[in-house]
């Protein structure tokens, strides 16, 4: 297969491979019936001539000498008076050489030449074409059987043959041609129909989130190559799908497992804190704690997926201040981003039915992300809106921003887009999943003055997803 068919869909090299090959099936079977049919009217013909030959050779047995010749053109006048103006002859002798021709083949070489003389001398008929003064005649060749090794070639013109063959190939062509063009219609039709199973599967496998394997992909009924692919398809679905579910169980387990113990680490290293004068410790102990932090905030982000991929609704939904709860955030940050040279602020309103602690949890994780990547003299804005049916935070900071490739990716589980880095790649993953299980969704840009600008937006919620909240 060349290099450009394979580029193409497969639907398309499907339809021109059958209606390509019909297509050829359709000009060789035609030329095999042009040729066979011009072969049986040329056979007919060669029987005809070789009989009139030997009618003639036959009238003139026992005739030698220099009778022979005028005997023999007398032969065809007499036998073939009524047709002599169609079919002309030609004694040739053994050299092939012309010895006599009647007024059509007058002043002609001899017809017959080479091996054919050979083959005539030994008593075997000679068939072939011939051009005279334009016309193609077809001429056969028969020995005489005399000492001399005579030979007589009878010769029709055969016009009326050619045109029954461009008639023939007026008819076929085009025909053939309208079938070429259903073919590739109807091969294109077929393609398409055929390959819609593949079709369905690749929308519904574009469908399956790469941390939801729940769902499967359409099997057609009929027990084909397809229909086993389907299957086949689904089962390592399940596969998968149980694996994923093993993990996360393992995930949320670890997670609950860890979390006493590091509230154990920090209530002693905070007893320790308190009791130990030496300020040389007390920093070491200090540096524990933000480390024991640390640690406990990836626990948490662990247990808020975890929880996020097995799809728990929210525990005790509540109306939730937006504005009130960026602004809380800020103030927290608001000591770490002064000690970098950056200015923050928060401002708008805006009320969504949800979580508090996770929201304030993707809050944090913005907030966190832009003040670390905001150069001194920079500033980071928290803004909230109140929009027809949901409610919208932006944060926007004045850093580097991402590279562009990395903007449909930097959300995704474990993923650093270029100089932004936070704790094991969850920050923004986080954001993500706690957006959607607000019903709600997160968008990133560079802005064009420079920064990072990531749009979160809640749907107001009542009772389930996707219901918005009564309005308060």
């Amino acid at each position: 297969m060349t290099r450009w068919l394979r580029r193409l869909p497969l639907g398309v090299r499907i339809a021109a491979l059958t209606s390509g090959t019909l297509l050829a099936l359709l000009v060789l079977v035609g030329m095999f019936v042009h040729r066979q049919f011009q072969a049986v009217l040329r056979d007919e013909i060669d029987s005809e001539l070789v009989d009139r030959a030997r009618m003639a050779v036959s009238a003139s047995q026992g005739v030698r000498g220099a009778e022979l010749t005028s005997h023999l053109l007398n032969s065809f006048d007499e036998l073939y008076a009524p047709e002599r103006s169609e079919v002309e002859v030609q004694l040739m002798s053994a050299d092939g050489s012309v010895v006599a021709a009647s007024p059509g083949l007058a002043g002609l070489e001899g017809l017959v030449t080479g091996g054919a003389l050979v083959r005539v001398a030994s008593g075997v008929p000679v068939y072939g074409d011939a051009t005279i003064y334009g016309l193609v005649y077809r001429f056969a060749a028969v020995p005489v059987g005399d000492e001399g090794g005579h030979i007589v070639v009878a010769a029709a013109p055969i016009q009326g043959v050619s045109d029954v063959g461009r008639a023939l190939l007026e008819v076929y062509v085009p025909p053939t041609v309208v079938a070429g063009v259903v073919a590739v219609l109807a091969g294109g039709v077929i393609a398409r129909r055929s390959l819609a199973p593949l079709r369905e599967f690749a929308s519904g496998a574009d469908a399956i989130g790469t941390l939801d394997l729940s769902q499967r992909l359409p099997t057609p009924p009929a027990a084909d190559e397809i229909g086993r692919l389907a299957a086949i398809l689904n089962r390592m679905l399940e596969r998968l799908d149980t694996a994923l579910g093993r993990e996360r169980e393992l995930t949320a387990e670890v997670g609950h497992e860890l979390r006493t113990p590091l509230a154990i680490i920090r209530a002693e290293v905070e007893l320790l804190h308190d009791r130990f004068p030496d300020e040389g410790l007390k920093a070491s102990l200090e540096s524990v704690l933000e480390e024991v932090d640390r640690i406990t905030g990836v626990v948490d982000d662990m247990l808020l997926l975890a929880r996020s991929d097995a799809k728990a609704g929210l525990d005790r939904p509540e109306l939730v201040d937006l504005g009130e709860l960026a602004r809380t955030v800020a103030g927290r940050f608001s000591t770490v981003a002064a000690g970098r040279g950056v200015t923050l602020g928060a401002s708008g309103e805006g009320r969504v039915e949800g979580d508090p602690r996770v929201i304030e949890r993707a809050i944090t994780n913005l907030v966190d992300n832009a003040v670390r990547h905001t150069p001194t003299a920079g500033a980071v804005e928290i803004e909230v809106e109140q929009r027809d049916k949901e409610a919208v935070l932006i944060v926007r900071d004045t850093g580097p921003g991402v590279p562009a490739a990395a903007l449909g990716t930097m959300f995704d589980r474990y993923t650093r887009a270029g100089p932004r880095r936070g704790a094991a790649g969850l920050g923004l993953s986080i954001v993500a999943a706690v957006a959607a299980s607000h019903d709600g969704n997160v968008q990133a840009r560079n802005r064009l003055e420079g920064g990072l600008e990531i749009t979160v937006e809640f749907h107001r919620l009542s009772g389930g997803p996707g219901q918005d909240a009564d309005p308060q």
